[in-house]
């Protein structure tokens, strides 16, 4: 499957092969003031987590109304016993693996004086890791890695006619009423659209965003653009105008080319295109006009997710290299944090007064974290293609109120966590 609804996040395992069609709408269950985020492309070929409590999706006929944040019950820790404020789960486990140390959970408060960390595991598989795995002064290396950045594009592979030939693409292109740069720009996909797999189109379009910057300007803005309609194939344009008041179409229609005039014609009946003609013509308030909406709808039906190499970003590691600096953290203490999890994706790895570091416990794809100020505050970081044991580096925003976030791994398990931690 490629959806799977979890407790805070929808996961999408898409992939160039098995493409996710989202229908969304940002719509936060909560009054967010200063939030960054943005409408989710409608098509997806790379592995997304999307937070159910920022937007509302339809999926495979369901819809999920944006909700509230779920956030485990708080497991509170004094190296003497571990307090429950829940009733405790059957076959509810200490566990220290390192240690091979495994005590059953029979009571709160619960007889305890383990160092930290240690986890609590329960019979679903979820578990609670409690304190950091780093509590002592600590040096590691950096490593400088590269940091992916996301952005839309419309691919010809999801408009053009499935059956026509290269030659019959190219033949349209050159009819199309676009100045010849970005005709140009409209030749090279064809040739990488016949270049080969779905996969390798999206290495070859990947590069283009890193290395040049016109023609990903091309890609990402331009080619949203009504006079490419000639070369989508299918019922789009008709099922537009059939929901679009005539009077603002006939407003429209003397500005629209020749050929888009042509097309749009062809795509209704004679009588709907008689009541359009017949109809007053009605000027649009701004931004709601026939060319600017089909530019909206076009977006939202054929854009798809990328993601491009942009620069750099600044990880760790525990392995001694002279070769790298090494950078000394100096933690607090940490048995008063508790980081459930739903799988191995991610671990605590260590606090400071102004830093907090998590390290990877698998490849992973996309991983998420969202920092829950306030009701009216989130602040979010998101990274792309981790590899194991790599060490991340966070500001400790200690005046949060929890953390919460979400990750797919390499092999396509989804995991999501949640930080919380308890101040005297």
């Amino acid at each position: 499957m490629i959806h799977y609804p979890g407790k805070n996040y929808h996961f999408f395992k898409a992939s160039a092969d098995a493409v996710a069609r989202i229908q969304s709408k940002l719509e936060p269950f909560y009054p967010f003031l200063k939030l960054k985020a943005e409408e989710l492309p409608f098509l997806c070929s790379d592995p997304i987590v999307v937070p159910r409590f920022l937007y509302r999706l339809q999926w495979n006929r369901q819809t999920y109304p944006s909700q509230s944040i779920f956030t485990p019950y708080y497991n509170r820790y004094d190296y003497k016993t571990l307090s429950f404020p829940y009733k405790i789960p059957e076959n509810t486990n200490v566990v220290k693996p390192n240690e091979s140390i495994r005590l059953r959970v029979d009571q709160s408060p619960f007889p305890l004086s383990l160092k930290i960390p240690f986890f609590l595991e329960f019979e679903n598989l979820e578990r609670i890791q409690i304190g950091a795995i780093q509590n002592d002064r600590k040096s590691i290396f950096k490593h400088r890695r590269t940091r992916y950045e996301s952005a839309k594009y419309l691919s010809l592979r999801d408009i053009v006619n499935p059956s026509f030939s290269e030659e019959e693409i190219l033949k349209q292109i050159e009819s199309l009423y676009f100045d010849q740069k970005s005709k140009n720009y409209l030749y090279r996909l064809v040739k990488i659209l016949f270049a080969g797999t779905p996969s390798e189109e999206q290495s070859i379009i990947s590069n283009l965003f890193s290395h040049e910057a016109e023609f990903a300007h091309f890609l990402s803005k331009s080619i949203f653009n009504p006079e490419l309609l000639p070369l989508v194939h299918g019922p789009f344009l008709q099922s537009f105008v059939s929901q679009f008041d005539e009077r603002k179409i006939k407003f429209a229609l003397p500005k629209l080319s020749t050929q888009l005039r042509q097309l749009l014609q062809k795509s209704v009946s004679k009588n709907k295109f008689q009541m359009i003609l017949s109809a007053p013509a009605l000027q649009p308030e701004p931004g709601e006009g026939l060319w600017e909406l089909l530019e909206m709808e076009m977006y939202k039906q054929f854009s798809r997710n990328i993601y491009y190499e942009k620069d750099q970003v600044i990880t760790y590691r525990e392995m001694e290299d002279e070769s790298k600096e090494s950078k000394d953290i100096s933690p607090i203490p940490s048995h008063k944090f508790n980081l459930w999890t739903t799988q191995s994706g991610i671990e605590l790895y260590a606090v400071e007064a102004n830093k907090i570091y998590f390290i990877t416990k698998a490849w992973i794809e996309v991983l998420r974290f969202d920092w829950f100020i306030s009701k009216k505050e989130l602040e979010t970081t998101i990274y792309h293609r981790l590899p194991k044991d790599l060490i991340l580096e966070l500001p400790n925003l200690s005046h949060a109120r929890f953390l919460v976030g979400a990750g797919i791994t390499q092999s396509k398990e989804p995991f999501e966590f949640a930080l919380q931690w308890f101040e005297a």
